[in-house]
């Protein structure tokens, strides 16, 4: 079964005793990581009990495929439902839905993390095709999923918003889950005991956002600003945010300025194109955009693009530090916006 990410509160009963498994996946990995753990939990409320939680990965899986098997099938030595979690979930994993599922003989929930994963992906096909995996892809949230996430978790803590608060968070929040999640939990303590949320709380509280630390990250490196790009890196890195999570938060803004050149490319007005780029409420951006519009060319951002997809699979393969990769990269993506800004 398919579902969105803002589904699964309402599926909680299902995935407790109907499903064996799920996959979530998607290049929104924020909302990868929280749609998991939200699952993660409804199976083993203690995600570091490490008798009910199994962890597995690809390269473990590749030396020794029965273990996803052995691991589901024994039993718990302190008693409680085992959870099995292979994160980082390839092609390599499509057996599980097909062979492993149907041969599990305790209530063992069989749990697998994803990056991106195209339609005919063996994995994605094999988790989508069998009736007992709910799959769930993880994408940018559309307008409307954004508003069904922030109302969901409002909801679900005991909270109500008017609509134009929930307009007012909409525009103001980050499409990072993860970060969205913080910001609305500082909201609720603000309010405390009032349960009504208006407009005006959002504005006291919900000021300066991780979507404002994102958004100039994305804005200071595609305009060739390198003490500002700087300057949201340590800010982002020092609230948590994780360095795979950046790269790909960048990998989003690179993939949205690239459909917008190539928009321009084909003569679409500017005005329009700067629209393919920003969220509803970034009208103070769009200047900016504009001015990104002119400095990068198609191949440019098809480059930057590669390099970031690179320095995410460096992030993990190599024993190098993770931020010095990023801010390596991140030096490297303005020194080219910086040219293109002097060839203007």
């Amino acid at each position: 079964m398919k579902a969105k990410a803002y589904q699964v509160s309402a599926l909680k009963r299902d995935i407790q005793s109907s499903y064996r498994g799920a996959l979530v996946y998607g290049p929104d990995f924020g909302s990868v990581l929280e749609t998991a753990e939200q699952i993660a939990k409804m199976i083993t409320p203690d995600l570091k009990d490490d008798f009910c939680v199994i962890r597995l990965t690809p390269s473990k899986i590749k030396e020794n495929k029965a273990c996803v098997l052995d691991s589901a099938n024994a039993m718990s030595l302190m008693g409680g439902r085992k959870l099995i979690w292979i994160k980082e979930a390839d092609n390599t994993c499509s057996f599980v839905p097909e062979e492993v599922f149907e041969q599990v003989k305790t209530d063992a929930f069989i749990l697998m993390t994803a990056d991106n994963l195209p339609k005919n992906s063996a994995l994605r096909v094999a988790s989508e095709n069998h009736p007992k995996c709910l799959t769930i892809a993880c994408y940018a949230d559309e307008e409307k999923d954004i508003i069904a996430g922030i109302t969901t978790f409002l909801s679900e803590n005991g909270y109500r918003a008017s609509a134009g608060a929930v307009n007012l968070l909409k525009d103001r929040l980050t499409e990072n889950r993860i970060a969205t999640k913080r910001e609305l939990e500082k909201l609720i303590t603000y309010v405390g005991d009032c349960k009504q949320i208006e407009e005006n709380d959002v504005r006291e509280i919900i000021t300066c956002t991780q979507a404002t630390s994102f958004d100039v990250l994305c804005m200071a490196i595609a305009g060739g600003r390198q003490k500002e790009a700087d300057e949201a890196l340590t800010l982002l890195l020092a609230s948590g945010e994780t360095s795979v999570g950046i790269v790909r938060v960048l990998i989003n803004y690179f993939n949205k300025l690239l459909l917008a050149v190539n928009a321009v490319d084909n003569r679409e007005p500017i005005e329009v194109a700067t629209k393919r780029i920003l969220r509803a409420g970034q009208f103070k951006l769009e200047s900016e955009v504009k001015r990104q519009l002119s400095i990068w060319k198609k191949e440019w951002v098809v480059r930057v693009l590669n390099l970031l997809a690179e320095t995410e699979k460096q992030t993990k393969t190599t024993g190098y530090p993770a931020d010095l990769m990023v801010a390596r990269t991140i030096l490297m993506i303005t020194n080219v916006a910086t040219k293109g800004a002097k060839m203007r």
